[in-house]
C-alpha cells in the first residue's frame, strides 16, 4: 500500500495504524483539555477558538458588566454626548447584558465619543472585540461582548430607534458630570473656557 501524503510517503499499513493511532490519542487529549475547563478551546464544530470573557480582561480587574457601562457612560459623558443611555438587557437577550447609547453632534465627536470610551476601558485592561462604523462615524459600534455601546448621529439615532425596540428593558440612573475643560479632548473644538485670560 502506498499514501502520498504530501511531505511523506507511507509505504507500509503499520506506519499507517501508528498516525491513526496518534491523531486518536491527540483528540483524547484535547477533550482532556476542555472537560479540565481550559478556557482557550476550539468550536467542536467550527474549530474556531472560543475565548472566554476572562481572556478579554485583566484578570486583576474584576469589573462586573454594569461597572463597565458605567465606565463607558462616564467616557462618552468626559466628551459631551448627549442623550446617554444604559439598558439593561439582562434577562431579556443573551445578545449582551447592558446597550449604551449617546449621541454626538457631528463624526469628529462621534469618534471623540468612541476613542474615549475605548481608551477609559483600555486602561482597565478591557479589549473591543469589534468595532463598526467608525470611518463612517454616523453610527459607531464598539462590542465588548456583555456590553455594547452605540455611538449615533442625532439623524440615525431618530430614524433607526433601537431603544424602542427594547422600551422593556430598564434604564440604569446615571450620575454623570461632564469633564469642566474644554469639550474634554475633542480636537480643535475651542470653547470659552479654553481660551487664555
Amino acid at each position: 500500500m502506498r499514501i502520498d501524503s504530501g511531505t511523506e510517503t507511507l509505504t507500509d499499513e503499520a506506519t499507517l495504524a501508528r498516525m491513526l493511532e496518534d491523531e486518536e490519542n491527540e483528540e483524547a487529549e484535547d477533550d482532556e483539555d476542555y472537560e479540565d475547563g481550559d478556557e482557550t478551546d476550539a468550536d467542536s464544530e467550527t474549530g474556531a477558538l472560543v475565548l472566554s470573557q476572562s481572556d478579554l480582561a485583566d484578570p486583576e480587574n474584576d469589573f462586573d458588566s454594569e461597572e463597565k457601562a458605567r465606565l463607558m457612560a462616564d467616557a462618552a459623558d468626559a466628551v459631551r454626548a448627549s442623550d446617554i443611555a444604559v439598558l439593561d438587557l439582562r434577562g431579556l437577550t443573551i445578545i449582551a447584558d447592558f446597550f449604551l447609547f449617546a449621541t454626538g453632534k457631528s463624526s469628529i465627536q462621534l469618534r471623540a465619543i468612541a476613542d474615549r470610551i475605548e481608551e477609559r476601558l483600555r486602561e482597565q485592561g478591557y479589549r473591543k472585540l469589534r468595532v463598526e462604523g467608525y470611518q463612517e462615524a454616523t453610527w459607531i459600534l464598539l462590542d465588548y461582548g456583555d456590553v455594547v455601546a452605540h455611538i449615533m448621529a442625532e439623524e440615525q439615532r431618530a430614524f433607526y430607534k433601537i431603544e424602542d425596540f427594547w422600551a422593556a428593558a430598564p434604564r440604569l440612573e446615571l450620575d454623570l458630570n461632564a469633564e469642566d475643560s474644554s469639550l474634554g479632548g475633542v480636537p480643535g473644538m475651542i470653547t470659552a473656557n479654553s481660551l487664555p485670560d
